[in-house]
């Protein structure tokens, strides 16, 4: 077993670098998902056990099928619940997103939530899901989530520093946002999503565990939690109770990542190697899964050289659409100019080149989209990238309204913008796109979806930019959960126009 540093940890001074305090952020699923296979080792719950069941008249659902969800769909991200309750607003605090966010507030989204269509419905991440299936494993056990998680998996594992709030004797890797140190994280009733803290020495203990499972008091549970529950698309792979199954240099890998202000963290674990990988990071300008990426082994393969072939316009214009993965991630198709482009949730839109009957690539990543045909019509296309292979089926969406845009046009609305009550916002150009990131927050794509008004895909939000008596920018509105923020951009020397 082998620990490492990298950087400069002044907050440290003698203490071994195995033993520095992190925020583990997502890695918690792992240990939430662990909890609910003990439960069912201990027949307090079985995986179908629903949380209408547990909650009883704790909550009136306006949705039966809200009451419906499993245990197992909570851990397995199959409930149909959204990324986060659309109340989330009310529990935030400047810099620590959930510290508010109580029972009362979580029962109250409960009790007015409805679902779209039935279920099973595909894996979509929801921290709102793990969280609920913690703050309802702490009732089953009468002592609280955290108490659960301790007595129940950390102690057995001889793990006694991971907790919400480990021995305050400990260093903590104080968080940053690039150079800037920013606030803890501190989660109430969705603590099962994202509160533990941890050290590297204790990650491994945990990973060795996973590589070893019937060599601990635990192995009924890991059992249990190990092995596939669903399938996990949007991620190459399945899901067991709360951690991801994929593949790694070929071979089989449990792995789960980890992100909250001013961390990134990430586990892997791979059985036939014996390897065991932890990654923690008290900075969120580098993630934990590129790290660990930079070790494989793998040789690197050479190039694949593509003839691009030309097609007609009356050819590429059946393949525009939403192609969808799951509820939350899809491929969206546009067709400007005789050209095509792609856009996965969250990311860019890159152009397309045809290489062949229904096939195309990228040129600016390693990938291909090959399209699938019923009777004629495309009806669905696979991503070809780095060996996995994910399939999107085509919906019946309409397209949204883009405009593509060089990145010498959106220049002007790159800056820095001071939301009233908030931090600022950073507008930044990248690869011809605009990206917002709010101080202590990963930076999102937005589209122009009008003049001056640009809309996020991955959340529910626009940026309105509004204009001087010069036509300047010198200013944008954060409009998002019916909240409309004013940000005046932060002006300096170079800020105006340039000659």
């Amino acid at each position: 077993m082998q620990f490492a540093i990298a950087g400069k940890a002044p907050e440290a001074k003698d203490t071994p670098p195995e033993q520095f305090v992190f925020e583990i952020g997502s890695i918690t699923k792992v240990f939430t998902g662990l909890l609910l296979a003990q439960a069912v080792v201990d027949q307090k719950v079985t995986l179908e056990t629903t949380i209408g069941s547990l909650l009883g008249a704790k909550v009136q659902f306006a949705d039966p099928r809200i009451a419906a969800i499993t245990l197992k769909q909570l851990s397995t991200h199959t409930s149909g619940l959204p990324r986060l309750p659309a109340n989330a607003a009310a529990g935030m605090v400047e810099g620590d997103p959930y510290a508010n966010y109580n029972e009362k507030l979580l029962f109250a989204y409960l009790a007015a939530a409805t679902l779209d269509g039935d279920g099973p419905y595909s894996c979509s991440y929801s921290n709102l899901g793990v969280g609920l299936l913690g703050h309802l494993l702490g009732k089953v056990y009468a002592k609280g989530w955290e108490d659960a998680v301790v007595t129940k998996i950390c102690l057995p594992l001889r793990m006694q520093n991971t907790k919400v709030q480990p021995d305050q004797k400990l260093p903590r890797a104080t968080p940053y946002a690039a150079d800037q140190v920013v606030k803890e994280w501190h989660i109430d009733a969705l603590a099962g999503a994202g509160a533990l803290r941890s050290t590297a020495a204790d990650m491994m203990k945990f990973g060795t565990a996973m590589l070893k499972p019937e060599q601990t008091p635990l192995k009924d549970a890991f059992a249990i939690a190990m092995t596939t529950q669903a399938d996990a698309p949007a991620l190459g792979g399945q899901i067991g109770l709360g951690v991801f199954l994929g593949k790694f240099d070929g071979a089989a890998v449990y792995h789960h990542g980890g992100g909250t202000g001013g961390y990134r963290t990430e586990l892997q674990v791979i059985p036939a190697q014996g390897s065991v990988r932890v990654v923690l990071i008290n900075n969120d300008s580098l993630e934990g899964s590129a790290v660990i990426a930079a070790t494989s082994e793998a040789k690197p393969k050479a190039p694949v050289v593509h003839q691009e072939i030309k097609l007609p316009v009356a050819t590429l214009e059946q393949y525009p659409g939403v192609y969808e993965i799951d509820r939350d991630t899809r491929f969206t198709l546009l067709l400007r100019d005789g050209q095509l482009w792609v856009r996965l949730t969250g990311q860019p839109f890159l152009r397309l080149f045809a290489s062949g009957p229904d096939r195309f690539f990228y040129k600016a990543v390693e990938a291909e989209l090959v399209f699938q045909r019923e009777q004629g019509a495309v009806k669905s296309l696979t991503l070809l990238q780095n060996g996995n292979e994910i399939t999107a089926k085509r919906t019946a969406d309409p397209l949204p309204s883009v405009t593509l845009r060089t990145a010498k046009e959106l220049q002007p609305y790159s800056g820095s913008y001071a939301v009233i009550g908030m931090k600022n916002i950073a507008v930044t150009v990248r690869v011809g796109t605009l990206f917002a990131q709010l101080e202590g927050q990963p930076a999102m794509p937005v589209f122009e979806a009008a003049p001056d008004r640009f809309e996020y895909d991955l959340v529910k939000a626009e940026l309105v930019f509004t204009r001087d008596d010069q036509q300047q920018i010198n200013g944008l509105t954060l409009l998002q959960n019916g909240m409309t923020l004013p940000a005046p951009k932060v002006m300096n020397r170079s800020s105006g126009p340039k000659p």
